[in-house]
């Protein structure tokens, strides 16, 4: 499989960048990306972790012609980047548990894991910068940097959106699939886009790779909201957790805009009580399956994958970049 494969050689890649940090900061980075156990030792199975983000830049600079080692740094960079955000939303969300195991925060606090977290964010851009050192001219150095940059503070807006949602039972479908494009689109399109330039295509090309990303990345936020209801999600939150936080994914926004009135007014007393226990998500999905919600959510995964698809390949970039939809064909619909 196209994203089990170059999951695998982004983790190899992002654990070069790793073996020679001793600081003890390093070991609560190790933890969290799943190869050491609490008192830094490697574990002899590593946690698995989807590298989603590094493995969609591998695969796209090898799309544009380059080389594994050409999209090294960009590979390690919207990796990390994606942790400081997973660190940041445990702690906020109040998670417990990711991947079968506690998260950074529940083992050693809130304010160490914020400096892991931090820490991440900062060796993101550092790691980008050594693009100069593959004798990237210095104004294109810069102009990554400055994508990526933009994608976190997009995925930032995205988040904090996400955050006022969390209360709120009036949001319409199409205002949460707004927000999913900076809270996860604006992350894998930069991915794609870093990735393409890396391997040698143009601007315009890049912005092809961007924008296929961003459109993958709404299909598979929507992917993830079902899963976390009825399945396995990627990002190794129990399975409930963001229902029982209040968040509405597309699923639950779907019922309370095609419901009748009776369940309108059921979803919204259930969200508006003050804490939410196992048996009230037991109640939400059973009044979800009645509404199909599933199914409508499933279909419009595959809408907005097919769409993305469709326009990609118009493009100049999509032609040749097989693998590069493989994985998405995955993130969206996982096939």
């Amino acid at each position: 499989m196209a994203m089990e494969l170059y999951s695998s050689r982004a983790d190899r890649i992002l654990r070069g960048q790793f073996a020679e940090s001793g600081f003890p900061l390093y070991r609560l980075m190790g933890y969290q990306l799943g190869w050491l156990d609490e008192a830094g030792l490697e574990l002899p199975a590593p946690v698995a972790q989807t590298r989603l983000h590094g493995g969609l830049a591998l695969a796209a600079c090898e799309a544009a012609g380059g080389s594994a080692d050409a999209a090294a740094p960009t590979v390690v960079a919207v990796e990390l980047l994606h942790q400081f955000v997973q660190v940041h939303s445990d702690i906020q969300d109040g998670i417990p548990e990711r991947h079968g195991r506690d998260t950074l925060w529940w083992v050693w606090g809130p304010a160490q894991a914020i400096n892991a977290g931090d820490g991440f964010h900062a060796l993101a851009r550092l790691r980008l910068m050594q693009l100069l050192e593959g004798r990237m001219p210095p104004h294109e150095t810069l102009s990554m940097v400055n994508i990526l940059d933009k994608a976190s503070l997009r995925m930032l807006e995205g988040l904090h959106q996400d955050m006022v949602y969390q209360e709120r039972v009036d949001i319409l479908p199409e205002a949460y699939l707004a927000t999913a494009r900076e809270k996860v689109g604006a992350l894998m399109g930069a991915a794609l886009e870093l990735g393409a330039l890396c391997g040698g295509a143009s601007k315009e090309q890049g912005r092809a790779f961007r924008e296929f990303g961003e459109e993958v990345g709404v299909a598979f936020q929507v992917q993830e909201d079902v899963q976390m209801l009825w399945g396995q999600p990627v990002s190794g939150r129990p399975k409930g957790a963001d229902a029982l936080n209040k968040k509405k994914g597309y699923p639950v926004l779907y019922a309370l805009d095609q419901a009748e009135i009776s369940l309108k007014r059921d979803l919204g007393t259930l969200f508006l009580k003050r804490v939410l226990e196992p048996p009230d998500l037991e109640h939400l999905v059973a009044v979800l399956d009645g509404l199909k919600a599933r199914d409508a959510a499933m279909d419009k995964a595959r809408e907005l994958h097919d769409g993305a698809v469709a326009r990609f390949e118009e493009s100049e970039a999509g032609g040749a970049a097989t693998d590069v939809k493989a994985i998405a064909a995955w993130l969206a619909l996982r096939e």
